[in-house]
């Protein structure tokens, strides 16, 4: 039991962690939204959802990768490819979020609720 209050203290000691958990907790309740919600719609409106999810899923991946790094305090990889590792999901997670929430406005401008 002390050794998880200890995790959890060490988890808001800084404020890179704190933001984590401000991320994280948000982030699950996208996905999990998105993932029920793509079940229950079909077509392109459901795989524009199921693209937020994963876009999400995806930047949940790189905190998580950062959080690790920082309470473990391993070295994997060199610098350079861990800062191009970072680069390259970043890009992946923001891709796959702009992707699915244009296919969302396009359905939406299709049925005209904007």
């Amino acid at each position: 039991m002390d050794e998880m209050l200890d995790l959890l203290t060490r988890l808001v000691s800084t404020p890179l962690k704190l933001s984590f958990l401000l991320v994280f907790i948000p982030s699950l309740f996208v996905i999990i939204n998105a993932v029920l919600s793509a079940k229950n719609l079909g077509g392109e409106l459901g795989i524009g959802l199921k693209k937020v999810a994963a876009g999400t899923i995806t930047y949940v991946i790189l905190y998580v990768t950062i959080l690790a790094k920082e309470v473990f305090q391993y070295e994997t990889m060199p610098e350079s490819q861990l800062r191009l590792f970072f680069i390259l999901v970043n890009f992946l997670a923001s891709s796959l979020l702009i992707w699915g929430f244009y296919q969302i406005y396009r359905v939406s401008k299709r049925l005209r609720l904007f």
